[in-house]
């Protein structure tokens, strides 16, 4: 079959000792280049300590080479040999408890090691190894180890709902530099930040390939190039269409932009009626002919600009697809290259670090993206619904500037309203129509659908939120408006998170202690009798 081609190949040299585990006996060569994918090795000289009894409990540990004494405190004497193929720190996972014991090398010894979360989902992917630690933990209810998902919070145990203002500091500091190193690469962020959003819509049907006997490279080829494919074929379509309809539609846009000067007019003359202070004021005129001169010279002063514009985005904007390619290609590896280069001690932390920005950053966008098309819904059944035409038009335009907060939703509603005052002129109860429907969509956001579904990911308070937005604008305009609330959360996890492992002594002394034993195993047989 030609699909086979495609499919996992010979099993490597290094899986032969995984594929030796009991646990894992019963899994094909594709399962087991699945499960290394999540799997991280490392490397423990003898006596070095792999947890403690107490602390957190973060991943499951098995055993490829060596032995490993597991003790508890009050139990001393009571010490547990594990050998080559046997597994644990499996209970506190299952029971989300601390550690009931500490885990030693006794020997030089090589650990495979799975995440809280990627060891959940891998017990509901194969029932059998979900049967085996069932079995082999003696628990009760066979039931409640079914029942926990791979969705768990990540959450650590012990540690502070609330990081310190030291921490805070910093966490703001990089948050304002993240800024204004992402100004000036902007043509890079915009394609990073577009492909973080396809990759986190793209990974469930990626794992889903996986699971069913594909290659990473082959779903990642399969799929980064169908969106190249649709993308393509979607400009394609639109361009004959374009080109017979740009003069209908240059048309079309210079009406709009007139009734958007007679609304303006009479906005402002209103105004000026109503308020004293504005009868003498000269920036209401200014307003006025600056608009004016937008809409009669828009075509041979600003259309050429904004063409140029565009064309100077696109090969930057093509960048997409192939950033998405390399993250669901090589994703694994590079959580692993970054896993590697940290010392033991920290190295559980570290797993919850890399997993917490993970699931941080896809909730905020696929969030985000699930909150646009419940915008674009809303207001395009409400601009239906007052009679507006084009309503999904429209309604697409509003949901995608809501991406820029405060100055989007405004943007919209005046796009919106331009277009009623000009196909509908004089229409006061359409007018206020469309103001009750955009106040009430940003009640529902701000009150629903954001707390729902963003909030999940980010738990900022909204004093923060309004003042870290004011400094995103004026750091980096608009894009800092679009990047500063994602760009928090992420660096509010890492922060916290490095605030756990710098104030941890007990884990800075296992550090040390583990540096000390490395350079005692290294000096090994050095001397001579």
């Amino acid at each position: 079959m030609l699909l086979d081609y495609f499919r996992r190949g010979t099993e490597p040299l290094h899986l032969t000792v995984l594929g030796d585990v009991p646990l894992f006996s019963g899994l094909t060569t594709h399962d087991l280049n699945t499960l290394d994918d999540l799997l991280h090795q490392r490397s423990y000289v003898r006596d070095e300590i792999i947890f403690d009894q107490g602390e957190e409990g973060q991943a499951i540990y098995f055993v490829l080479s060596g032995k490993v004494f597991i003790r508890q405190e009050d139990q001393p004497d009571s010490v547990a040999k594990l050998c080559c193929g046997e597994f644990f720190g499996e209970r506190a996972l299952l029971e989300d408890a601390p550690r009931v014991a500490q885990a030693r090398a006794s020997e030089d010894c090589l650990l495979a090691v799975l995440f809280r979360e990627d060891f959940l989902g891998l017990l509901h992917t194969y029932p059998q190894i979900a049967a085996k630690i069932t079995e082999h933990c003696r628990l009760r209810d066979a039931n409640r180890l079914l029942a926990i998902t791979a969705n768990a919070p990540l959450v650590l145990l012990n540690h502070r709902e609330i990081p310190g203002p030291i921490t805070w500091i910093g966490i703001i500091g990089a948050t304002c530099l993240a800024l204004l190193m992402f100004k000036s690469v902007i043509w890079l962020v915009v394609p990073l930040l577009l492909a973080l959003i396809l990759y986190y819509l793209l990974a469930p049907l990626a794992k889903k390939m996986v699971l069913s006997g594909f290659s990473h490279r082959f779903a990642a080829t399969t799929l980064s190039g169908a969106f190249l494919l649709l993308t393509g074929l979607a400009l394609l379509m639109f361009y004959p269409l374009a080109i017979a309809s740009a003069n209908s539609w240059q048309t079309s846009f210079l009406l709009y932009l007139s009734g958007g000067v007679a609304l303006l007019e009479r906005t402002l003359a209103d105004l000026q009626q109503h308020f004293i202070f504005m009868r003498n004021a000269s920036f209401g005129h200014d307003i006025y002919e600056q608009f004016l001169d937008f809409t009669e010279h828009f075509s041979d002063k600003y259309l050429g600009n904004l063409l140029l514009g565009l064309a100077n985005w696109l090969p930057s904007l093509l960048l997409t697809p192939i950033i998405t390619f390399f993250l669901l290609k090589d994703g694994a590896y590079l959580r692993k290259m970054l896993g590697g280069a940290v010392p033991n001690a920290f190295f559980e932390k570290t797993l919850y670090l890399m997993h917490a920005v993970d699931r941080t950053a896809r909730l905020y966008f696929v969030g985000l993206i699930k909150v646009t098309l419940l915008d674009i819904a809303m207001m395009s059944l409400g601009l239906w619904a007052l009679g507006i035409p084009s309503a999904l038009v429209l309604g697409l335009i509003v949901g995608i500037l809501c991406w820029i907060p405060y100055l989007g939703p405004l943007l919209g509603y005046a796009i919106v309203m331009v277009v009623a005052a000009t196909d509908f002129p004089g229409n006061l109860s359409l007018a206020y129509g469309i103001t009750a429907l955009f106040i009430a969509a940003r009640l529902v956001d701000d009150l629903l659908f954001l707390p729902m579904i963003v909030g999940k990911s980010l738990h900022i308070h909204p004093l923060l939120t309004i003042m870290m937005f004011l400094v995103g604008e004026a750091i980096a305009g608009v894009t800092g408006l679009m990047l500063v609330i994602p760009i928090l959360g992420i660096v509010m996890v890492l922060g916290e998170t490095l605030e756990l492992i710098l104030t941890d002594t007990r884990l800075q002394a296992r550090h040390r202690y583990a540096r000390k034993l490395s350079w005692l195993a290294a000096n090994r047989d050095l001397e001579i009798d």
